[in-house]
């Protein structure tokens, strides 16, 4: 899967940036809902690079927190949003086109 540089969810258009490291701690991904900004980092805390697999997980749990948002609805339950997200990403994955 391509990570997009941009995406809409409700009204809201965000941007998609890919960086070395997310802005907060050891975290693999952040999202600015104020200005429309996801952070995906391609490497982990130690350094190590994250694959292609790794990026789009980390996409689809921040896109979890967008869509959870725009429904007025913000899970702070990290876990739920890394399992939900988990069970989105084997789902496009196992997708047939």
């Amino acid at each position: 899967m391509q990570i997009p540089k941009k995406i809409h969810v409700g009204i809201k258009e965000y941007t998609v940036l890919k960086v070395k490291r997310a802005r907060h701690g050891d975290t693999l991904g952040t999202i600015d809902y104020t200005n429309g900004i996801i952070w995906i980092a391609t490497h982990d805390d130690r350094g190590n690079k994250l694959t292609k697999d790794e990026m789009a997980d980390t996409f689809w749990h921040e896109m979890t927190h967008a869509v959870l948002h725009d429904m007025h609805s913000p899970c702070v339950d990290e876990r739920f949003v890394t399992t939900f997200a988990n069970r989105l990403t084997n789902a496009i994955n196992s997708a047939k086109l």
